[in-house]
């Protein structure tokens, strides 16, 4: 969790620059303002180090300065793998982040399963990260030209309200932790924690397109229509995979939690319910628009709106309704964000939010989901706890897979008739 904070605050929106900013624009302003950007970032990461150093409870000073060394190789790497991503190395991030997965994996199984060690498992990952660091270095980069940066201090505004608006993100992301961390006993922390944990791998890929739609529309910031276009696809797509994995996780959760925890954690249950309610709203980068037009400033206020109802919501809830009333409020500040970010962009593109946001089929899919998985909820009431999670798995994977060959299949049709550059030869 301090990791996580310290990672965002060190680095101060550089990611969301990069993808938001052509590189040549990027690159001349590094390079006129390369001793204040200099003196500014070795400020924050000395200052944020430092403060994780002191701050960090738990930890004896060995583990501190290796997860220190873990930060600083973590957040190089970041910065690499995002500069190859923006020169179109989707490919080779793929492959390299596909064995680094691979290695990372194997080495917490080992470490679990041989004499566990916090400092083995973290000493490890370092040598891993480092590796990925090395081959993503080794990929030839083309420097471009040096192009004239016109309006520095709109730019200069910009990418400090990105870095606040990451650091506000992570804050948001993680306060209901923060709340209780220091309100809550161990365990029943530990119940909190467990209950409202984000699903592997799903920031991840929340993150992954929300970079890809960045670059696109960085590309296309002329294309009012193009823009539209890119917005509601990721809106589509995205549910495709999200919303039958929400209906699996709420229909399926006890089966779930029996299974991963061994019943340890069945008090987690009320917290999970809630906290999941999160998914089917996160289904798309709600401030990518923003960033790409440069209103840094929006986003920046639409986080401080974020951070202020769940922190009202929270004290308010909480003696209400205890932890659950923590998961509620995050859930339903969530969702502010959202109205506020969607209002935004369709203002800052002159559009309608209706022509942003596909309401109606997004609607439509929530519904047949929600009953599918009702369905089959009744039918396996009486199943044995292990095959219900199996059939529930196969049916959730069926769905997904039959949902993007949907949507690949009417896309494709779509780009071929927008773009019948010669139907004889099937151009798509």
């Amino acid at each position: 969790m301090y990791a996580n904070i310290v990672n965002v605050i060190i680095t101060f929106g550089l990611t969301s620059v990069i993808f938001s900013t052509n590189l040549n624009f990027l690159f001349s302003f590094i390079k006129i303002h390369q001793k204040k950007l200099s003196i500014f970032y070795s400020l924050l990461w000395i200052i944020g180090l430092a403060a994780f150093y002191l701050f960090a409870k738990n930890f004896t000073s060995g583990l501190k300065l290796l997860l220190v060394a873990f930060i600083i190789i973590q957040n190089v790497s970041t910065i690499a793998e995002t500069l190859l991503i923006k020169r179109q190395g989707e490919k080779a991030s793929f492959i390299i982040n596909f064995i680094y997965s691979v290695f990372f994996l194997a080495w917490h199984l080992y470490v679990l399963f041989t004499d566990y060690s916090l400092i083995n498992l973290i000493f490890g990952i370092c040598v891993i990260s480092i590796l990925k660091l090395m081959a993503m270095l080794m990929i030839p980069f083309k420097q471009g030209l040096f192009v004239a940066v016109a309006n520095e201090k709109d730019f200069l505004d910009h990418w400090a309200f990105l870095g606040l608006n990451d650091i506000l993100g992570v804050i948001s992301k993680w306060i209901d932790k923060f709340f209780l961390l220091y309100i809550l006993t161990v365990t029943d922390f530990a119940i909190f924690f467990n209950g409202s944990f984000e699903i592997p791998l799903f920031g991840l890929l929340i993150s992954v397109m929300g970079s890809f739609l960045m670059i696109e529309i960085s590309k296309n910031v002329s294309l009012t229509s193009k823009i539209v276009q890119l917005y509601r696809e990721s809106f589509l797509i995205l549910s495709t995979l999200v919303f039958p994995l929400f209906f699996f996780l709420f229909f399926f959760r006890n089966e779930l939690f029996a299974l991963v925890f061994n019943n340890k954690y069945d008090a987690s249950l009320p917290v999970f319910v809630i906290s999941i309610f999160i998914l089917p709203l996160r289904i798309n980068n709600y401030s990518v628009i923003l960033q790409c037009f440069s209103k840094g400033k929006t986003i920046l206020i639409g986080s401080i709106f974020d951070i202020s109802i769940a922190i009202i919501l929270m004290l308010v809830l909480y003696p209400l309704m205890g932890t659950q009333g923590i998961a509620l409020a995050v859930v339903v500040a969530t969702f502010c964000q959202i109205i506020f970010y969607i209002l935004h962009s369709a203002k800052t593109l002159h559009v309608s939010v209706l022509q942003l946001l596909p309401l109606q089929k997004l609607l439509l899919r929530f519904l047949i989901a929600g009953a599918s998985y009702f369905i089959l909820f009744l039918i396996l009431t009486k199943w044995e706890l292990k095959i219900k999670l199996l059939v529930g798995v196969i049916f959730t994977t069926f769905l997904i897979l039959i949902g993007f060959i949907k949507y690949f299949k009417t896309f494709f049709k779509k780009e071929y008739v927008q773009n019948p550059k010669d139907q004889s030869e099937g151009y798509i």
